[in-house]
């Protein structure tokens, strides 16, 4: 009778020590990897907040000229029922008003005719302090160079220097 040969052990498998090597090596990927997520976020969150107060300045000077253009007094009074008035803008039979909130960050145009009141969300822009984002600089009861002239200085973004918007009126009564 011939003997069999011995049975052969399977070396198939992991050892301790590679066991551990691996649980090091995920465990080191998975710590840097939730940083650069988090660090992600948090440019993401600041990118946006950006872009949104470029475009709220984009779409103040889509109203604005027109605005001013058609404008034969320029005042900070309040009008159509409006707080935080930036400027008011009086034509024949419309009053437009440039408004800022600063707890919600809104800056808003409210266009006042007999037919009521229409607000437009311009956008919204991070407070900074201690002055309000958007300020009337020329225009009202502050000098300027020229008389017909208005100007809002935005400060959209606090690292940013600030944007000047100015337009001239064809109507030279104040």
């Amino acid at each position: 009778m011939r003997k069999r040969p011995p049975a052969r052990r399977s070396e198939s498998g992991f050892t301790l020590t590679e066991l551990l090597v691996t649980i090091v090596i995920v465990g080191v990927i998975g710590t840097l990897l939730s940083k650069a997520i988090i660090l992600g976020l948090r440019f993401t969150a600041g990118t946006e907040r950006r872009v949104a107060a470029t475009g709220a300045v984009g779409t103040l000077q889509r109203y604005f000229y027109g605005d001013v253009q058609s404008a034969d007094r320029v005042t900070t009074t309040p009008a159509c029922g409006a707080a935080g008035v930036i400027v008011h803008l009086s034509g024949p039979g419309t009053d437009v008003v440039y408004t800022y909130d600063r707890p919600t960050g809104t800056l808003n145009r409210l266009k006042c005719t007999s037919g009521g009141v229409v607000t437009t969300l311009l956008g919204r822009l991070a407070p900074t302090a201690p002055a309000d984002p958007v300020t009337l600089t020329c225009g009202a009861e502050t000098s300027c160079t020229t008389p017909t002239e208005v100007t809002l200085t935005v400060q959209s973004d606090p690292a940013a220097p600030p944007t000047a918007l100015t337009a001239v009126r064809r109507s030279s009564a104040s």
